[in-house]
């Protein structure tokens, strides 16, 4: 479309011309190549079919313009209405964006509602969508409710917008969800997480990020991945997260192929079920972490397949040993877990407090 339209044109005839030539010739060769045989002066009736194939010639060389520059028209106008549809969808976003910012409750929960709509609708920038709604969780946010009456009212009424925010993006995570945002980048490094259910998601590539996550729920609230699946091709980074308090569940997840690292967290109150989990493949590392309050329970869990590494991992390419998972407190319990074939790695030579592995099993005897 950038040609000149004189130069399009020509193109376009010349481009008809040759085809012509080209299904003549083919037609001349599928009849047997006969010859062409002049007998006599041209009569009227030869004169008058010359003019009519002129005639015929002329006419499709201006149907050809034609179609050129109705084309042309098209594709002009076509250009305007895609331009016109991105303008309104920035606009649409930075209206959205300034919802999120707003100082009422209810307009920032509609600014959510309108952004993951947004994200929808424009799949070239939904990633870009994503980032603002895991961006708004990561901004500062007390995990304890405070005391006086008043800052409790505002800081229940922020959490209830965030409760919707994480209720959005993980019902976009399911399999029946109308647009999946499965394979998206999301980014919740730092954000406090108090209560969220992303139950049945299902994290098939991109980047999970919980880097230095804090997980504190309160009363009856939870943080609930149970059935989510970690398949492959997935990242999903629980590094230096602080699992506080209240309950998080991942009961029933399946761990895929996925690679999922609880390197360096830090596991200090909370309730952390990992019940009738199924680990099949994969890497689930839990180097550095700490294990000093709470409880861990892997009751009914079935380890057939994924590599399950408490142990010290050395990283020769940049020199860097990261130390074992410490159990100074919490307790982490195996005893229930429905199959044991291909267990985790501990590399311990005797059972610390804490840690209770299947009966008849022994540390000594697990890699």
């Amino acid at each position: 479309m950038r040609w000149p339209l004189v130069l399009h044109v020509v193109t376009a005839l010349l481009l008809a011309g040759a085809a012509s030539i080209t299904i003549l010739g083919l037609l001349w060769l599928t009849l047997g190549a006969p010859r062409i045989q002049v007998a006599g002066p041209l009569k009227p009736s030869d004169t008058y079919d010359a003019i009519k194939i002129a005639l015929a010639v002329v006419a499709g060389a201006g149907g050809v313009v034609a179609l050129v520059v109705a084309y042309r028209r098209q594709h002009l106008n076509e250009t305007t209405d895609a331009r016109e549809y991105d303008k309104a969808l920035i606009e649409r976003f930075g209206a959205a964006a300034g919802q999120l910012g707003a100082d009422q409750p209810a307009v920032r929960m509609a600014g959510a509602y309108a952004m993951a709509r947004l994200a929808d609708e424009w799949p070239q920038e939904r990633q870009m969508c994503i980032d603002v709604l895991c961006g708004y969780l990561r901004m500062p946010h007390a995990p304890d409710p405070p005391t006086d009456d008043q800052v409790l009212t505002t800081w229940r009424r922020e959490r209830k917008v965030r409760e919707i925010v994480l209720q959005l993006i993980g019902a976009h995570l399911r399999d029946e969800a109308p647009e999946s945002w499965q394979g998206h980048d999301l980014n919740f490094a730092g954000a406090v997480i108090d209560v969220a259910d992303l139950r049945g998601a299902r994290f098939t590539g991109g980047d999970i990020v919980f880097v230095e996550t804090v997980f504190v729920a309160h009363g009856r609230d939870q943080v609930v991945f149970d059935e989510v699946d970690f398949a492959e091709g997935s990242c999903v980074y629980f590094r230096l997260a602080e699992f506080r308090s209240g309950s998080v569940r991942f009961n029933r997840a399946t761990f895929s192929g996925g690679w999922v690292t609880f390197d360096s967290a830090r596991f200090t109150g909370a309730q952390v079920s990992f019940r009738d989990a199924a680990f099949a493949a994969g890497e689930i590392l839990f180097e550095d972490t700490d294990f000093s309050e709470g409880c861990v329970d892997f009751e009914g869990a079935t380890f057939t397949g994924s590599t399950v590494n408490f142990r010290e991992h050395h990283l020769p390419s940049v020199y860097v040993t990261v130390p074992p998972a410490r159990f100074s407190g919490a307790t982490v319990d195996f005893s229930q877990a429905a199959d044991f074939t291909h267990p985790p790695r501990f590399g311990l030579q005797a059972l610390p407090p804490g840690l209770r592995l299947p009966s008849g099993t022994s540390i000594s005897d697990l890699p």
